[in-house]
């Protein structure tokens, strides 16, 4: 009579893929959460959110505030630094332009702007490797102005995130 032939554990694939998948999805799992809840863990958007019912509530009136004061700007942007003109003056306290990174809230960046003749002029440069959200931002918070820069840009509109009523 013939004995059943017995395999060990360690020579059956079938198990190994029946411990393995399960093992890996935990890990994965703990990694997912890991990552999530990291330093840069943050939203995109430097604005306060207020989060109602799990909607993500973010205030428009700064931006419904430009619309309908039809402001509008150009960013010259040179070697070291960069060139802000404005459509209509906007009073004489400085804007501030905010380099927001799309993913990495670590990354973003906010540049002062000095007076100008020929408008406003950052202190440091603009240009990178990257895109970057742009953000110009009354002194005061009451209107706001939006553009993207891609690598290479060197002139970049920047206008209300709503159209004008």
């Amino acid at each position: 009579m013939d004995k059943p032939k017995t395999s060990s554990f360690s020579r059956n694939p079938v198990l190994w893929l029946v411990l393995a998948i399960p093992a890996a999805t935990i890990v994965a799992g703990i990694w997912t959460l890991v990552v999530a809840s990291g330093k840069s863990a943050v939203d995109a958007d430097p604005d306060p959110v207020r989060r109602t019912a799990q909607v993500q509530v973010a205030s428009i009136e700064a931006d419904a505030q430009a619309a309908s004061r039809g402001l509008g700007a150009t960013l010259v942007i040179e070697s070291d630094s960069a060139l802000l003109r404005l459509d209509q003056p906007t009073g004489p306290r400085a804007p501030t332009l905010q380099l927001v990174h799309p993913l990495e809230s670590s990354l973003d960046r906010q540049l002062a702007l000095l007076p100008d003749p020929k408008g406003w002029r950052t202190d440091g440069p603009v240009a990178s490797t990257h895109v970057w959200q742009l953000r110009l931002v009354a002194d005061d918070g009451s209107w706001r102005l939006v553009g993207r820069y891609h690598p290479g840009d060197t002139e970049i509109t920047l206008a209300p995130a709503l159209a004008a009523p």
